[in-house]
């Protein structure tokens, strides 16, 4: 087991053995939450797994979204919580628009 997997069981096993939960966790002040799906947001598969979670629990999703622009805006979020939120919102408005186009990646 690699230190992401590790990492990634820590989380499933704190959200109550649920995969679904450890995606949504909304504890953004532990220090494993930004690599909570088991890959740095640096990685295109912690994109692609927000997009299927996005895809499959869209309710959650933006509840989840919501939260963090909260906080964000609390003043008291750090980078990651910050380029995560920034992910969540363009999955949001890709999967709205029908694009497959990341907003960041459009000039």
């Amino acid at each position: 087991m690699n230190k992401a997997q590790a990492i990634r069981l820590r989380c499933v096993e704190c959200a109550g053995d649920s995969h679904k939960e450890a995606t949504f966790c909304c504890a953004v002040g532990c220090p494993l939450y930004p690599f909570r799906l088991g890959y740095s947001i640096k990685d295109k598969r912690y994109e692609e797994r927000m997009k299927l979670a996005r895809q499959r629990y869209p309710d959650v999703f933006r509840y989840v979204m919501e939260l963090l622009r909260d906080h964000i805006k609390s003043g008291n979020s750090t980078p990651e919580t910050v380029r995560i939120h920034t992910l969540m919102e363009n999955l949001w408005a890709d999967e709205a628009t029908g694009s497959h186009t990341r907003r960041s990646d459009q000039k």
